[in-house]
Parts: structure tokens; sequence; C-alpha cells
């Protein structure tokens, strides 16, 4: 049977392993606040007229390029980066006559999402009016976020904008654009203001730890009561026998 003095130095053991679970936890890398690129370009509903969608995703165009979801997404706008004009190797063109119409974005995975930036086109086949919404799959069922309505400007600069949501797939719906006349958009490039989500497995890593943690203070509190107990209990005497 263990002394009392291994039963307590046993459970500061216990509780420590809890805490470096715990510390395990907290210390996974998250790159908050990362700028990414999408993936790919499941959906579009604008056609093709020029370039290809693969441009609006592959830095083809910028003038300082980034590291998907590890560069910090404020340090790099802040830089402020811009784009050629939309070209057969730089940007992607729509058909004529499709507008309104969206492209869907994959980000590879669930993430939060917190920013925008558009480099569009430096003539009125610029984006004027767009709307943004966000979902967990691509046909746009589960977890849908309407992310806000936005206006666009002409220009090769980087045009970023504040949304709340998150989920892998963003649709970019394109409304209009600045021409009087013409029907078609031009876009050179996209990215996303991200941060990872929390995973299930982690989430229950945490939760392991925490029982842990909880379970060791129980025991030491129990224990420290029957201690005491015993340390208050009157003492025994014994009787010698009367002759």
């Amino acid at each position: 049977m263990p002394t009392r003095t291994t039963q307590r130095a046993r459970y500061p053991r216990c509780c420590l392993a809890g805490i470096a679970v715990l510390c395990l936890v907290v210390s996974a890398p998250t790159y908050a606040g990362t700028i990414r690129s999408p993936v790919a370009v499941p959906g579009d509903t604008l056609g093709q007229a020029g370039g290809s969608t693969a441009h609006l995703i592959d830095q083809s165009g910028l003038s300082l390029n980034f590291i998907s979801g590890v560069t910090d997404f404020e340090t790099y706008i802040s830089m402020a980066p811009t784009s050629a004009a939309v070209s057969q190797t730089t940007g992607w063109a729509s058909s004529a006559n499709k507008l309104p119409g969206y492209l869907e974005f994959d980000l590879g995975s669930d993430f939060a999402i917190s920013g925008f930036v558009l480099w569009t086109q430096n003539n009125t086949l610029a984006v004027n009016s767009f709307t943004l919404s966000s979902a967990q799959d691509a046909a746009f069922t589960i977890g849908v976020t309407n992310l806000g309505s936005f206006n666009a400007t002409e220009g090769l600069n980087a045009q970023t904008y504040t949304v709340t949501g998150d989920g892998e797939f963003v649709r970019l719906e394109v409304n209009s654009n600045h021409s009087p006349t013409s029907t078609q958009v031009n876009i050179g490039e996209v990215a996303f203001d991200t941060e990872l989500l929390p995973e299930p497995a982690s989430l229950a890593i945490l939760a392991v730890g925490c029982a842990a943690v909880s379970l060791t203070r129980r025991r030491g509190i129990r224990r420290r009561g029957v201690t005491g107990a015993k340390s208050r209990a009157p003492p025994h005497f014994s009787l010698a026998p009367i002759r």
C-alpha cells in the first residue's frame, strides 16, 4: 500500500499532465489574420471571354506575392499591392450579357472569414455592386451566411472589405459594373482574411485536459478532508484490566 507521501506526490503529477495537455491545445499554431487564396473556383455563372478563373487565385497579376495562409493580412495590405490590367495571362473577363451572376470560391477548409480583398479593372468593366455569402458546402445549403453587400471602384489597387462569417465556400455575386452600356466584368485577383476554426479533435483534447484537472482537484479536496478528519479524531485510550 503506498505511503501517504507517495499518495500526495502522485496528484500534482496528474495535475501537471492535464495542464500540459491544455498547453498543447492553446499553443497550436492558428495563423490568425492571414491572407488566403482560394484553392479552386467550383462555381461560375458569368462565363469566360478572356483570361481564366484560375488567374483569380494564382497571384499572376499582383505586384507583390504572398504566402497563402501564412502572410499576415494587414501587413500585406499595408504594402499597397496592385494588380496588372486584366489580360489573357492575368485575371479574368466574363462573357457579355451575364450580369448579375456569381463566382464561387473554395477555401479548402472551414475558416473564420473576417475580410475580403478585390483587385478589379481600371476601366468601366470594373466591378461595381457586389454581394458576398459563405457556406460550408458547395451547394450553399449548409451554414449559409450573408457577409454583406458592397461597392467597388475602378482601379488596380487592392480594395478591402470587412466581413464576419465562416465556411469553406464563398460566393461573389456581381450585380453591376461601371459601364452604362456593357454587361461584362473584369477581375484581377481575390483573396480573404482568414483564421483557422478549432477542429473537433482539438476540442476533444481540451475537454479531456479540463476533466483531468477537475478530477485531480476533487480528489485532492476529498483527501485533504479525510486527512483533516483523522487528525481531529479523539485520542484512543487503552484501559488496563482490573485485577
